[in-house]
C-alpha cells in the first residue's frame, strides 16, 4: 500500500533529497507530511482525524494559492485516495441488461 505521491499532504511541497517525508498515522489513516507539519502534529497529538484536519485549517497550499483570502477549509482531504469504492466488486461480475427477468425476451 505505497502512496503514489511524494508530496506533503498539507503544503504540497515535494520531498527534497535528504529531508524526507514522515508518515503520520491517526485513526488508521496514514499521511505523508514534511518535517515542519509533522512536528506540529506531534506537538498537538490529535486523537481523531478531524482534530488533525482542524490543526491545518487556514493553511493554504503554496502551489495552488490563487485565492489570497482567509481559508476556512483544511488542505487535508477527508477521504483517502484509495477510498474509491464503498463495496467490493461483485464476484459474479456486472449485471446483464438483457431484460427484467430471465424469461423476458430481449427486444
Amino acid at each position: 500500500m505505497g502512496e503514489s505521491s511524494t508530496r506533503c499532504a498539507v503544503c504540497g511541497g515535494e520531498e527534497r533529497p535528504g529531508s524526507g517525508l514522515l508518515r503520520v498515522i491517526v485513526e488508521l489513516r496514514t499521511l505523508l507530511l514534511c518535517r515542519s507539519h509533522a512536528a506540529t502534529v506531534m506537538a498537538a497529538m490529535p486523537e481523531t482525524f478531524e482534530e488533525l484536519r482542524a490543526l491545518f485549517v487556514g493553511a493554504v497550499p503554496t502551489m495552488d494559492s490563487i485565492y489570497s483570502g482567509l481559508e476556512r477549509r483544511s488542505p487535508i482531504s477527508r477521504r483517502a485516495p484509495e477510498d474509491r469504492r464503498a463495496f467490493p466488486p461483485r464476484p459474479e461480475g456486472r449485471r446483464r441488461a438483457s431484460g427484467r427477468r430471465a424469461t423476458d425476451m430481449a427486444d
